[in-house]
């Protein structure tokens, strides 16, 4: 559960920031991104209910690996791919894709999270955003008026690009040694005659900008330094991805991937995490300080009015909530049979209240409810498209029929 204080966010001015990522996370379904579950409110706080992730980031892994071992590194690579890609799908673009945001569930799944920084594309979206020394060039490119330049969504795949060659060799090129010494070197020329210091940062944007990375073949084979070097390509017009991720998936680095066992989610993860990875009690994570300044804050009806829209539920996470707590009374035999059958009934109707229906033979509220009636073994089978046919008898008293009219 991620909890945002609106206080805080006032105090910070992230509205907007925290509506994108709520609005991002509703919108995006993927088994490859971390999943909205529910969002709702109080009056003092935002909540979101989101995939439990309890395996720790690939940026934790890396401090403790050094470097990821190759089928890590493909298996990694493929599904943050695929969790890009469904973003871009829906017209966003993540713009905070780094090691840190890569977060591993118990199996060894990772999927992306933290989306604060997502946003739709325009024609006019402009501005740095993310991390220094995973962001793309043409987020810090100027025109000859001064103005930052617009760009799209290849800006994550060289993002993409940097995670892919530190989960390689175990440093970002853009973070590197190297890369601050070409910065302070090419940037320290320029600002010689002002008299002042390159600053760490200016130097990691310069290296950004200008310095064509090299890659080790200690690390790098000749496919994964051309994957590489074709993601970073300070060329958004001509870099790798800038189609799809199909042309990425097709890249001879990735020859040895299972693209429908990755795609349907049955790969097997190449790494389960121990249990306790980079967990820690609140006592040593600590709180945030509640300063004059917080205390003060005042939260308006046109503050409360920003999160008008914040209430949802995910249908999927609710329907499979709704048949795994059934499937519960039912082995516990904490629920009388009549009382049982009477639930199921309950929980079909209220099912096919709240969800839609979706592009498939049969609408799915009479999918899961014919599910929750054969766990029960009250159904034999689901006959035409809003009929659900009974075997045996329903118990006396209970009697249902759906017709597509209703």
């Amino acid at each position: 559960m991620k909890v945002m204080n609106k206080k805080r966010i006032k105090l910070n001015k992230a509205e907007q920031l925290t509506l994108n990522e709520q609005k991002c996370l509703a919108e995006v379904s993927s088994p490859f991104v971390v999943n909205l579950k529910y969002s709702f409110q109080s009056p003092t706080d935002v909540f979101l209910i989101l995939d439990l992730m309890t395996g720790g980031d690939l940026g934790y892994h890396l401090s403790q690996k050094g470097c990821f071992p190759r089928k890590e590194c493909l298996y990694y690579g493929a599904r943050i791919m695929l969790g890009l890609q469904a973003l871009h799908d829906k017209g966003y673009v993540y713009r905070d894709l780094k090691p840190e945001n890569c977060l591993l569930g118990e199996d060894g799944r990772v999927k992306l999270t933290d989306l604060g920084l997502a946003t739709k594309i325009t024609p006019t979206l402009h501005g740095a955003a993310g991390t220094r020394g995973y962001w793309a060039p043409e987020m810090l490119r100027r025109d000859s008026k001064g103005k930052r330049r617009p760009y799209g969504n290849t800006v994550d795949w060289f993002s993409f690009g940097c995670c892919l060659a530190e989960f390689i060799s175990g440093t970002n090129p853009f973070r590197s040694e190297e890369a601050l010494n070409f910065g302070m070197e090419k940037a320290g020329k320029r600002v010689k005659t002002q008299g002042t210091k390159v600053s760490k940062e200016k130097a990691i944007d310069c290296a950004t900008l200008e310095m064509q990375p090299e890659f080790d073949s200690k690390f790098f084979n000749e496919n994964a330094a051309d994957i590489c070097r074709r993601l970073l390509d300070k060329n958004e017009q001509t870099r790798l991805g800038v189609n799809g991720c199909n042309e990425i998936m097709s890249h001879p680095w990735f020859r040895d991937i299972n693209w429908e066992e990755i795609i349907a989610d049955r790969k097997r993860p190449p790494f389960v995490p121990p249990k306790d990875v980079n967990a820690a009690s609140q006592s040593d994570i600590g709180t945030f300080a509640e300063d004059k300044t917080f205390q003060d804050t005042v939260l308006t009806e046109k503050d409360q009015a920003v999160y008008a829209k914040w209430q949802f539920t995910n249908e999927e996470a609710f329907a499979a909530e709704v048949i795994e707590f059934l499937i519960y009374e039912r082995e516990t035999g904490q629920v009388g049979g009549g009382m049982a059958r009477g639930l199921v009934l309950v929980f079909v109707r209220l099912i096919a209240c709240l969800l839609p229906t979706r592009h498939s033979s049969q609408p799915l509220h009479l999918v899961c409810g014919s599910l929750l009636l054969r766990c029960f073994g009250l159904v034999e089978r689901v006959g035409e498209p809003g009929e659900l046919a009974y075997w045996p008898e329903p118990a006396s008293g209970y009697s249902i029929h759906d017709s597509s009219a209703n």
